[in-house]
């Protein structure tokens, strides 16, 4: 093996998984809440075959190994937005999970 973990990903490293037809699967770890006029819990975000298969997760950095946490659903929506994704379906309950595909020539925060 070349050090690399075969189980989590960056964002640069998802970016490039998704060009090869995975998806995104958004976890929700921490059922969410409405605060005045936002949505706040606890989402991490999995690179996923369409079969589901091979899972990685999304992490800060390859060599720290942190999960990389999204605590508003704004955050959520544009990382979502970012990577691609024209829609956003966003589990509110702890344990659902929402798959998301990107799509080829949208304009990302990379283009």
């Amino acid at each position: 093996m070349d050090g690399a973990t075969p189980n989590v990903v960056t964002e640069d490293g998802l970016r490039d998984l998704l060009s090869d037809g995975y998806l995104i699967e958004v976890v929700c770890n921490r059922t969410a809440e409405k605060r005045h006029n936002s949505w706040y819990g606890s989402w991490v975000v999995h690179a996923v075959t369409k079969d589901g298969q091979d899972a990685k997760m999304l992490v800060t950095s390859r060599s720290v190994f942190k999960l990389r946490e999204f605590k508003t659903i704004v955050g959520l929506v544009s990382f979502l937005a970012d990577m691609g994704c024209l829609s956003a379906n966003i589990p509110l309950i702890a344990g659902r999970r929402e798959r998301h595909e990107a799509s080829e020539g949208f304009p990302t925060a990379t283009s």
